[in-house]
């Protein structure tokens, strides 16, 4: 009887053992918006009967990872990778996943289009004491950009046309304009980057927008 209930123990071990294998159904991977122009990160992803979950970094124990495409990958063999390219496009990635346990072997490709992202800021102090004293609008630093800004009266008082837009919040006089709320339009030479146009507010206290 003895005998009987470790042989029943191990073969319930064993069946448990079996079902917590990071067993999966089919992979995916998602896209996640990245800090830099023309840069995208993709996450690997398990779907278990229709159930679709991120997969970590400890199932590299179980997994190998293998991201490829039409850029090579910043990193390999992890879940979670980054491309970088050097001009906007519709670009292709692939993922290829292989079990450990069974050498089984799972693979998505997806295409993905990759434009410039323009980072224009809303407000700024050029009060010269250190502490966001630029409106600074930052984007791939390839494709010209070309602003124009304006008072409130519509006099032009600031014009640049460069990759990365600085200014110090001089007017084309070169004296500090005065606080307040400015329009402004910008322009890019990437067509697939639609022209844009909002308001700065410009203060004299750093402290006001804290």
């Amino acid at each position: 009887m003895t005998r009987a209930k470790v042989l029943i123990y191990i073969l319930v071990f064993f069946a448990v053992s079996l079902k917590g294998f990071s067993q999966v159904d089919t992979v995916t991977f998602r896209f996640i918006p990245a800090a830099a122009s023309f840069e995208v990160k993709c996450q690997a992803q398990k779907i278990v009967s229709d159930d679709t979950t991120d997969f970590v970094i400890s199932d590299t124990a179980d997994f190998v990872f293998d991201w490829s495409g039409d850029q090579i990958p910043n990193s390999n063999g992890f879940p979670v990778t980054s491309y970088n390219f050097d001009s906007p496009g519709t670009y292709s990635f692939s993922l290829e996943v292989t079990e450990k346990t069974s050498s089984d072997n799972y693979i998505e490709t997806k295409t993905f289009e990759i434009h410039d992202v323009l980072k224009i800021p809303n407000v700024f102090t050029p009060n010269n004491d250190g502490v966001n004293d630029l409106f600074i609008v930052r984007s791939n630093g390839i494709v010209p950009l070309e602003i124009s800004i304006y008072s409130r009266t519509g006099t032009l008082v600031f014009k640049s046309k460069a990759p990365i837009i600085v200014w110090d919040g001089r007017n084309t006089s070169g004296s500090i304009v005065s606080p307040g709320v400015y329009y402004y339009v910008l322009t890019s030479e990437d067509p697939a980057v639609e022209a844009q146009n909002g308001f700065v507010h410009i203060y004299s206290d750093s402290k006001k927008y804290d």
